[in-house]
């Protein structure tokens, strides 16, 4: 079961994403986290399945900064192992970023290997029979796409929602203009010269706010439906995964119930068969 979180920068996705994780396990539920990497955000140090197991000093975002860019390298590297998942997560990516070109050559060449990245992860992730959180999926990749494209018809946009895979759960998190503005603003400032390289600036970040607006619009009118969450305060925080919780909980067991029911069917029209073939 993939879930998939959305939103401008700075609403808290990833605060709220292994939040949610830390909940599921609390509740016995087997959840794995597909971080995107921010070095600014003092990122911990995750083992293979999220959990944290320390975090990176302050004074070291040197070093996490190579990290961010050995781990795209590695990633690559795996990919290009497997041929087939290869050529089905390159096609997705060209695919997107003709829908949605960037103006210029290096954005789409940064956004090109990011979707091949991640399509690659999610379908991977997809075979797993557990519960898998994607802070940041493809609805935030056609947003930042559509951004860096200048698009002002929703036809492109649609058509590239249409295209992309799709999560079992949208949520989306939120946060007031003032509040994105502050947290961006702080972001920016514990930032260093080559790490604001990776990030989009102030401008491109607040314009994302309108975009999750119609990309919200979009996916309601395809039938998606998107809760919406917070992560402003611990009591915002709380309540959110109360309630993404249930969501979650209930369409896994829904879905489990399903794969029984299949299951079961298949071995009586399987006997069925044998019986008739005696």
């Amino acid at each position: 079961m993939i879930i998939e979180l959305f939103g401008p920068p700075g609403a808290g996705k990833t605060t709220f994403a292994r939040a949610l994780t830390a909940r599921l396990r609390e509740r016995g539920h087997l959840a794995e986290l597909w971080l995107s990497y921010r070095p600014t955000e003092g990122v911990p140090v995750l083992d293979s399945y999220g959990a944290s197991a320390g975090r990176y000093p302050a004074g070291r975002y040197q070093n996490v900064v190579m990290h961010r860019l050995r781990r795209p390298l590695s990633e690559m590297l795996m990919i290009a192992r497997h041929p087939f998942a290869n050529s089905r997560d390159v096609r997705t990516a060209v695919h997107l970023v003709k829908l949605l070109p960037p103006t210029n050559i290096f954005a789409s060449i940064k956004n090109g290997q990011y979707i091949s990245r991640l399509s690659h992860a999610w379908h991977e992730k997809s075979r797993a029979g557990h519960i898998v959180l994607f802070d940041q999926g493809f609805v935030q990749a056609v947003c930042s796409l559509a951004l860096l494209a200048g698009v002002t018809n929703d036809a492109s946009i649609a058509n590239a929602l249409d295209h992309a895979p799709i999560s079992d759960l949208l949520i989306r998190l939120e946060a007031p203009l003032e509040v994105l503005k502050i947290r961006l603003h702080d972001r920016r400032r514990l930032q260093s010269m080559i790490e604001q390289l990776f990030e989009a600036d102030l401008k491109t970040s607040l314009a994302s706010v309108a975009m999750i607006d119609r990309l919200d619009r979009l996916l309601l009118q395809r039938g998606r439906s998107v809760l919406s969450a917070s992560s402003l305060d611990q009591r915002s925080l709380g309540e959110s995964v109360n309630m993404v919780e249930k969501e979650i909980i209930e369409k896994f067991q829904n879905r489990a119930q399903r794969s029984s029911v299949t299951t079961t069917v298949r071995v009586a029209a399987s006997h069925h068969g044998e019986d008739r073939h005696e």
